[in-house]
């Protein structure tokens, strides 16, 4: 985060890059199991990067395998085959080098107040690269999802997705996504999916989002802070 201040607040209306998305394309089908492994997969794997960049320990994947299925049993829809698959995706996702950590979220004002936010799943910041995983075949709707985002981050996203063969084990696709020059979509279809956010004024990111910073790097700010 930039150094500034946040003594002016102004309301806002912000639009998650998902709801975009769903704007503009028709999402994948899924029943009520499927979007919670896929939640708890997306969260677990970047948590389990976390641990894998800072560790020379071999022990990650039991670990993250573990986590796994007690989040899968805590939600409801333990099954083996739901483990195996989390295990196959996560070994198909680190062989094509889709490391990281999951980035902060960024926000980029579209037009009269209204932002974006995007937070794709997974920033190497060894490399400069965001990737966006799916855990089914790349399709529209996913490319407009990273589309969305390459246009807040100014950067392009590798679109990763998983293509689950017969015999269990993943293909894996990948396509670079770069930067569209504008989004096509209008500002009162934005208005219905936003939700209103007080935000910084100077720095234009929620004032929660400066709070928390503060508390965790008191002293970066005590210069200009300080009368």
């Amino acid at each position: 985060m930039s150094e500034g201040s946040c003594d002016e607040v102004m309301e806002v209306l912000v639009v998650r890059a998902s709801d975009i998305a769903k704007l503009l394309s028709q999402p994948p089908e899924g029943d009520e199991i499927s979007m919670k492994f896929g939640k708890i997969f997306e969260e677990e794997y970047a948590l389990a990067n976390h641990i894998y960049l800072r560790s020379a320990s071999t022990g990650v994947p039991k670990k993250f395998i573990r986590k796994v299925a007690a989040r899968l049993k805590s939600e409801g829809i333990y099954s083996r085959e739901l483990v195996v698959k989390a295990y196959r995706a996560y070994s198909a996702l680190l062989k094509a080098g889709v490391v990281g950590e999951k980035p902060s979220t960024h926000f980029k004002e579209f037009k009269d107040l209204i932002f974006i936010a995007a937070q794709p799943d997974i920033y190497n910041s060894s490399t400069g690269t965001y990737y966006e995983f799916k855990l089914y075949p790349i399709n529209d709707y996913a490319r407009t999802q990273a589309r969305v985002f390459a246009w807040v981050l100014e950067k392009p996203i590798v679109l990763v997705g998983l293509k689950e063969m017969p015999n269990g084990y993943f293909d894996v696709e990948k396509e670079v996504i770069n930067p569209p020059e504008t989004l096509d979509v209008s500002p009162e279809d934005l208005k219905k999916v936003a939700r209103t956010e007080e935000f910084c004024k100077d720095l234009k990111i929620p004032v929660h989002m400066f709070m928390k910073y503060m508390i965790r790097y008191p002293y970066e700010f005590d210069e200009e802070l300080t009368p």
